[in-house]
């Protein structure tokens, strides 16, 4: 499928192209005097500190972030879809999603919640 057009993966793209520039060692770690990769939890929840990255909203609270997506827009910007590089952004970035995914569902859930027990208040309040 042909992203180029997608308004979603133009979002991710603009937000991917500053984040990456803001944060150039995002991918490492320093322990002692080596390099080492970071977790892709951890960089999911840097992303997730970013107020833009909400606004992309790649999963609505009734759909799951579309993976292929996810990979083609990280595909242009981190052309090596072999580096580990590649593979530790796109899990980032899908850990990021679920997280916000999962946050959305229990926030309407919970005005879920409240909203039947107001009704309940107010129709037993005769």
């Amino acid at each position: 499928m042909n992203y180029q057009n997608d308004p979603t993966a133009q979002k991710l793209y603009a937000f991917l192209a500053r984040w990456i520039r803001e944060h150039p060692n995002w991918a490492y770690e320093a322990e002692d005097w080596t390099m080492s990769l970071r977790e892709a939890a951890s960089i999911g929840s840097n992303l997730l500190d970013d107020a833009e990255f909400g606004e992309v909203n790649l999963a609505g609270w009734l759909k799951s972030p579309d993976g292929q997506l996810i990979q083609t827009v990280v595909g242009w910007l981190l052309p090596w879809p072999e580096g580990a590089e590649f593979k530790l952004l796109v899990k980032a970035i899908t850990f990021a999603a679920q997280a916000q995914q999962n946050k959305e569902r229990g926030v309407a859930a919970g005005v879920t919640l409240i909203a039947a027990a107001l009704l309940l208040v107010l129709f037993n309040s005769d």
